[in-house]
């Protein structure tokens, strides 16, 4: 999902696109990236699963900006480290994280193709609600450091609240249909 929102963006930045300013009416549909782009998780040039623990490592600096990781927070790292494979590690990795100081710049560094950029802003921004000053101080040092334009960086945040928005009349995030 990372690497189909991050996608996303970009392409539409790509495109001259204004970001949206008003969530989507309905759930967005949210596709990996197509293969061959180096938006497609085969492309990374330290292997998936290396830039995968890139992006989780990302999405735990980004939750702990704030000084805590509340509980949504860590139900969405929880999420991307089952969906990295790492079920029996995780809960030890996490803690290992937790305890290694952050280092914004060796993030940074791991990022090393323009997708892998925006895609570890994304994790990032995906990972936290910005409603605090640390909090959001951390995405825009983020940005800055990785070199993202503003308006992609606007791109990005338009992507991640039409996904994170539920349908209109689906307040409650559920829906009277079943998601099939």
């Amino acid at each position: 999902a990372i690497g189909g929102l991050a996608y996303k963006a970009y392409q539409n930045y790509q495109n001259g696109q204004r970001p949206a300013n008003e969530p989507a009416s309905a759930e967005p549909e949210l596709l990996p990236p197509p293969a061959g782009t180096d938006f497609h998780p085969d492309s990374a040039p330290q292997g998936e699963h290396e830039f995968a623990l890139v992006l989780i490592r990302a999405m735990i600096a980004a939750a702990r900006a704030d000084g805590r990781i509340d509980d949504e927070e860590r139900r969405k790292i929880g999420e991307r480290l089952s969906a990295s494979g790492m079920n029996s590690d995780a809960e030890e990795f996490l803690r290992a994280e937790l305890a290694a100081p952050l280092d914004i710049d060796a993030l940074v560094a791991c990022a090393r193709t323009e997708a892998q950029k925006v895609e570890l802003y994304t994790a990032s921004r995906l990972a936290i609600e910005p409603n605090t000053r640390a909090e959001r101080g951390y995405l825009d040092l983020l940005a800055g450091r990785l070199g993202l334009p503003d308006e992609l960086v606007d791109h990005v945040e338009a992507t991640v609240l039409a996904a994170a928005t539920p349908p209109e009349g689906d307040a409650a995030g559920t829906s009277p249909e079943p998601h099939r």
